[in-house]
């Protein structure tokens, strides 16, 4: 990648249908799509957009499960320069009107639904009514609600120039999409980046996987997350490779997958790696076909990595990531030895600058030193949605990203994690602020002090464990702590543990002693 290109993500999905048409793109459930259909499609949805007022600027929000029409949506979207709202499927009624009352969108695409959560029922409750329009892309259609054939149909008001006017007018630096960084309507902080920021990410991802036509990636990780939408889907599509669909994220599916439609790069989340590795007939199939493929979204002990490489037989790489950052912007090389994939995440990618912080001064720390780990160049996000203070605190004056992370930086520029400056719990992958989980259960009115903190998990890295100062004569049991949250928020926010102490342990200056609340828990919990 020796320089950025000025491009739009429109432009680089062109030049990929232009050069690979006859090649397929997308599959799912036994459909295929080529490049050639993949662009009139997406054509076709981009100008039933339009008749619906959708314009360059406008936020549409996507709330759709890892599915061709999801992907549809969004590059349409790109192709006229509207600006996608990535939202998890695994929200809730409460999450999900915060996030589109936050974003400002003023459309919605959606499917069926997640788990035992109706997106149709949530998306016809009188909170969203004020929406110009919500419609649905899930497979079968659903009374009271605008359906993708009819968008399609509809888009045929709309002249091919009409439609090749609003793509040339689309330019790099114009916003592409916003996608969130936790899951809550109180803690998220909606990331807004650039066309720029992300066709340029795509590129180096490309780059550092030595992606070529003949790769064929499987989505395991949820499309909302920037490190899968950019670093799986939008790198497949660009460089002429093929995106498959899983119908699941089983591990039984992902293992047929891979041996028979000859998946070759698969990225994961340290929980998935776990969970495949921990099938008794994983050596059953035959996954000969794997190339390579990205762990993140979690931290993972080196010998962890070096298990995953050695079961599975496939080029791991490491990297660093962030949402505030685009996706990716450290790699480990393709042809590093095992001690620096298992052990660092790389060295920052080409045109990004890395910087370790001294968290008291500011000042950069010498080779060797912790400190905060922080990043400056084209991927670095342009804002927080509606948040100037806080963009402000993350984002300092002179381009740096604070990214909250702990590291250093060796000999060999190699980066290395040491931990989290925030207060951030990741459990199998997803980021959650311990603040939602105790305003809910404080909310109760039973409860005087909430404090939720990471616990040790094999399986998902960390878990959540409430730590609850109950008032005078109150009681309460652990499975109604539980039941507050999970009236509110997604299920892997609710807290797997739940103690009830007597103090919360406080610092000299009255803030909360995180590692002495995190040892009382892990001893109580007997982890």
């Amino acid at each position: 990648m020796p320089e950025l290109r000025n491009i739009t993500l429109g432009g680089l999905f062109e030049e990929a249908c232009a050069r690979f048409e006859n090649r397929i793109a997308v599959e799912y459930l036994g459909d295929e799509t080529t490049y050639a259909q993949l662009d009139a499609l997406t054509d076709r949805i981009a100008r039933g957009m339009m008749a619906l007022g959708i314009k360059k600027g406008t936020r549409a929000a996507i709330w759709g499960n890892d599915r061709p029409n999801t992907l549809f949506c969004l590059l349409a979207m790109a192709k006229i320069g509207a600006v996608a709202v990535m939202l998890g499927t695994s929200l809730q009624k409460s999450e999900l009107e915060g996030l589109m009352s936050l974003s400002k969108a003023e459309y919605i695409f959606f499917d069926e639904g997640f788990r035992d959560v109706s997106f149709p029922e949530i998306c016809a409750g009188p909170e969203l009514s004020g929406l110009k329009e919500r419609c649905y892309i899930g497979v079968e259609p659903v009374e009271g609600f605008m359906n993708l054939d009819e968008l399609i149909a509809l888009g045929e008001k709309v002249a091919a120039d009409e439609l090749a006017a609003a793509k040339a007018a689309v330019k790099p630096e114009d916003n592409d999409m916003i996608i969130f960084t936790s899951g809550t309507t109180s803690a998220s902080k909606g990331v807004l980046t650039t066309h720029f920021s992300r066709a340029n990410n795509v590129l180096a991802h490309i780059e550092a996987l030595r992606v070529t036509e003949n790769d064929k990636f499987c989505v395991a990780i949820p499309m909302f997350h920037c490190f899968s939408l950019t670093g799986s889907v939008l790198s497949a599509i660009m460089s002429g490779a093929c995106v498959y669909f899983p119908a699941n994220r089983r591990t039984k599916t992902l293992f047929e997958a891979i041996e028979k439609e000859k998946i070759t790069v698969l990225h994961a989340v340290p929980t998935l790696f776990s969970a495949m590795l921990a099938r008794n007939n994983a050596g059953e199939y035959d996954i000969s076909s794997l190339r390579t493929g990205v762990i993140g979204g979690a931290t993972y002990p080196p010998e962890f990595f070096r298990r995953i490489s050695r079961e599975l037989n496939y080029n791991l790489m490491s990297s660093l990531g962030q949402t505030e950052a685009t996706a990716g912007f450290t790699f480990c090389d393709y042809d590093d030895p095992m001690e620096i994939k298992a052990n660092t995440v790389g060295r920052f990618i080409e045109h990004t600058e890395g910087m370790i912080r001294n968290i008291t001064t500011g000042e950069p720390q010498p080779t060797g030193e912790i400190g905060e780990i922080c990043v400056r160049g084209y991927g670095v996000m342009q804002s927080y949605v509606n948040a100037p203070e806080v963009t402000a605190e993350t984002l300092l004056p002179d381009g740096w990203l604070r990214t909250g992370d702990m590291g250093f930086i060796d000999e060999n520029n190699c980066l290395h994690i040491t931990g989290r400056l925030k207060d951030m719990i990741i459990r199998g992958g997803e980021n959650i602020s311990p603040i939602e989980i105790e305003e809910l259960i404080l909310a109760d009115g039973r409860a005087a002090e909430v404090k939720a903190v990471a616990v040790p998990d094999e399986h998902y890295g960390e878990e959540i464990c409430a730590c609850i100062v109950l008032k005078d004569g109150a009681v309460m049991s652990e499975d109604e702590a539980r039941e507050a949250v999970k009236a509110k928020l997604a299920y892997f926010k609710v807290p797997r543990y739940v103690i009830f102490v007597d103090a919360i342990p406080k610092t000299g200056s009255g803030k909360v002693a995180i590692g002495r609340l995190k040892e009382t828990a892990k001893t109580r919990l007997g982890l």
